[in-house]
């Protein structure tokens, strides 16, 4: 269930809190002038981009305003370590991790903040690495959420502020949609059905993934249903998208899982273990594609013969915006 999430502004994945007071309400022109950690006040506070920055006197305040981009802590006041990590040697993915406001470094005049917990600091970790090439790879990888933060505009409803930021490549499938299909009913294509559908997307699993129900219309002349939810979660590990269907009133043989990636934007291409009408193994490729703000295309293409050659179109459907 959504727990009413409130970050918000066009810098809500940023490191800020349910009020967006950015980094826990430290001040920022404090780490330069005084070179410390220090708390700042509410009765000195400046918004910027939507997030709250709070100081310790009027005087920081006005510095900050002058000019804010010049005080904001790099990679979104999130952990400089855990957004450079070395994926490859930890087997740990770049993150947007908390950091602790007192632990940080200043470097050629940019201020960085690092996680601490009581039994490691990760400042002391970057000290003894290879700073240069954890502060690389956090650029690139703070980059590329930056990049994915432009697909939406602001925070968009029921996305987890925390979730990955991948999920907002199925941003513009939100809502409601209805489909004409039409599925092959043989192995060749003679024999169709033609049918209509309601398609809802929204995000799931308290925000951390995307959802979607597809629905015949119109309903079974008989109790229950032959649909069912599917889930699509980002796998950080192996960058690609693994996708769950989970039938309702169906056998358990109806379940799929698919690998899917997006090849270019609103453009992906799953593949999966299936079945033919017949019951002969195939693969099965899905696509959706032709993807803007009010339609899409889906496809499906079979392969007898372990992806060497495809019948195309074996199930079709094209959709359409309807909230």
């Amino acid at each position: 269930m959504n727990q009413g999430f409130s970050q918000s502004g066009p810098r809500w994945y940023y490191n800020v809190d349910k009020e967006n007071i950015a980094i826990g309400g430290y001040d920022v022109v404090a780490y330069y002038t005084e070179n410390q950690a220090i708390k700042g006040n509410e009765l000195h506070g400046s918004l910027w981009q939507g997030n709250n920055y709070l100081f310790s006197s009027a005087s920081h305040k006005a510095t900050f305003e002058i000019d804010p981009e010049k005080y904001l802590p790099a990679h979104g006041g999130w952990c400089t370590f855990f957004m450079g990590i070395d994926q490859e040697a930890t087997q740990f993915p770049p993150t947007r991790m908390a950091s602790d406001p007192t632990n940080f470094k200043i470097i050629d005049g940019k201020l960085y903040l690092f996680r601490k917990t009581p039994s490691q600091n990760f400042l002391e970790m970057f000290n003894s690495g290879d700073q240069k090439a954890i502060l690389k790879r956090a650029t690139k990888f703070w980059k590329s959420r930056v990049s994915l933060s432009k697909k939406a505009e602001g925070r968009p409803k029921g996305l987890n502020p925390m979730a990955r930021m991948e999920n907002l490549k199925w941003e513009t499938f939100m809502g409601k949609w209805e489909a004409q299909v039409q599925w092959w009913n043989d192995t060749t294509g003679t024999s169709k059905s033609i049918f209509k559908g309601e398609w809802e997307f929204r995000y799931g699993y308290n925000g951390y993934c995307i959802q979607d129900d597809f629905m015949s219309v119109p309903d079974l002349p008989f109790a229950g249903t032959q649909n069912g939810p599917a889930i699509r979660g980002y796998d950080v590990q192996n960058h690609e998208w693994h996708m769950t269907y989970i039938p309702v009133n169906q056998p358990r043989a109806n379940t799929w899982l698919m690998t899917a990636n997006f090849i270019a934007p609103g453009y992906l291409v799953g593949q999966l273990e299936s079945q033919d009408p017949l019951g002969n193994a195939i693969l099965q490729r899905v696509i959706f594609k032709k993807i803007d703000q009010n339609t899409f295309e889906w496809q499906a293409d079979w392969s007898w013969d372990e992806g060497k050659t495809w019948r195309e179109k074996t199930g079709f459907a094209t959709v359409t915006r309807t909230e």
